[in-house]
């Protein structure tokens, strides 16, 4: 027997395990991808290219490559095709003898907020060029740096690796007045009076293994603050009426006696088995007559009343002793005052599940603030999610930033009243 119960007991905690990895694996695969700086759920992106001149006068990513000069400055870019290295790289001359700046630059539209570090492989004709790497908003307001600080005494006439952290850019220089930093252009700027004979090859931006910037641009970005505070209010609502109302119908159904009462009680538990759905239409064709969509009593009003949360009140009021409340009516309370201050400070246990209940179903609710409501202002973060999505494209970081959010609450929620849920289950199962 001892074995036997052994066994089953090593059973039991295999399976549980097992469950908990499986539930575990989708969250952790969420809050993991929302910190991630680029790539999709089960893929990352180490770094993006921005140019290996193998394509002529286009970068990797579409966009230009070109020069420009002032005063009487002179700059030439030619494509050499190298059997060594494979491939072709961008031989650039330049002549500031007679003043003016030289400046060859190339497309690269990217926030550079989600990067570590610019690297390229770059060589002098003569050795010992130098020049200044830069960045470049849309209104050319820019952030630079020496490329001597990484190559002390200038280029070597052998292919050397260039890599500079994107820290060492001043970056707040970039749209100074936007949390964004996108840079639109990366600039080589050779200065007045000299010549410049430099060769380059695989510009390239090495991203940041992780940020919680996503974060950050999820909760700023458009309408999603707004998300987030109807979600909070509409819950807060839905939790208090559930918790009051529910708790009420449940009382009664318990305590009072009434016509048709079972009648009545077996048509709320009967109402558990209608799918959602199939109230849907006449749910919009009602809210729609009284002139509530795009309100917060559309979202609120319908979600009040829960039949399992009424269902779960009148089966554990039922179970507590009614002595409690025949001494409080004794001393002169009324009914209100026995269920205030008598029943509910007894059923907190019941409570915790109902108020658990209402917040899980009203914070995770995609369907009905989908249909009733149709402008941002109203939506919540389950519909202002999957606008997201379609609007921003998949997305995934982001995306999964905004999943996050909306898990948290529930997540903190739970864990804070864990004991209290358990408690009110247990305490219904022994109780009948």
């Amino acid at each position: 027997m001892v074995n036997k119960n052994s066994s089953v007991l090593i059973a039991s905690i295999i399976v549980l395990t097992i469950m908990l990895i499986l539930t575990m694996i989708p969250l952790g695969l969420m809050f993991y991808t929302s910190i991630k700086t680029g790539g999709t759920l089960f893929e990352s992106v180490e770094n993006i290219l921005v140019a290996d001149f193998d394509i002529g006068s286009t970068n990797s990513i579409g966009g230009p490559i070109a020069t420009r000069q002032a005063q009487q400055a002179a700059i030439t870019t030619e494509f050499i095709d190298d059997k060594i290295r494979s491939g072709r790289f961008l031989s650039i001359k330049a002549d500031t003898s007679k003043g003016g700046d030289a400046v060859f630059w190339t497309r690269l539209g990217q926030d550079v907020r989600k990067f570590d570090t610019l690297e390229f492989s770059c060589r002098g004709a003569s050795g010992g060029e130098k020049f200044f790497i830069g960045l470049e908003d849309v209104k050319g307001r820019a952030a630079e740096v020496a490329v001597d600080k990484y190559m002390p005494g200038g280029l070597k006439t052998s292919w050397q690796k260039i890599i500079i952290p994107l820290k060492d850019f001043d970056i707040l220089k970039i749209n100074p007045d936007l949390r964004e930093k996108i840079a639109e252009n990366f600039y080589i700027k050779f200065s007045p009076g000299a010549s410049y004979a430099v060769e380059m090859d695989d510009l390239r931006f090495d991203f940041k293994k992780f940020t919680f910037n996503n974060y950050i641009d999820v909760l700023i970005s458009g309408p999603f603050g707004r998300y987030f505070f109807n979600s909070i209010f509409i819950t807060f609502c839905v939790v208090t009426g559930n918790m009051i109302f529910s708790s009420m119908v449940g009382y009664a159904f318990a305590r009072k006696e009434f016509p048709f009462k079972k009648s009545i009680f077996m048509i709320v538990i009967g109402s558990l088995m209608i799918p959602t759905q199939v109230i849907m239409v006449p749910v919009f064709i009602l809210i729609k007559n009284l002139g509530w969509l795009n309100t917060y009593w559309a979202l609120t009003l319908p979600a009040l009343l829960c039949p399992f949360n009424i269902f779960l009140m009148r089966q554990y009021i039922s179970k507590l002793p009614i002595s409690l409340e025949e001494a409080a009516r004794i001393d002169g309370c009324s009914d209100f005052g026995i269920f205030f201050r008598v029943v509910l400070p007894l059923a907190r246990p019941a409570l915790a599940v109902i108020g658990i209940n209402a917040f899980m179903g009203s914070w995770n609710t995609f369907l009905y603030p989908f249909i009733l409501t149709n402008t941002p202002q109203m939506r919540t973060l389950p519909v202002g999610l999957a606008l997201y999505k379609s609007l921003q494209g998949v997305d995934w970081v982001h995306l999964m930033a905004g999943s996050s959010i909306t898990a948290l609450p529930v997540i903190i929620v739970f864990l804070i009243f864990q004991k209290n849920i358990i408690a009110g289950l247990t305490a219904g199962a022994t109780k009948g």
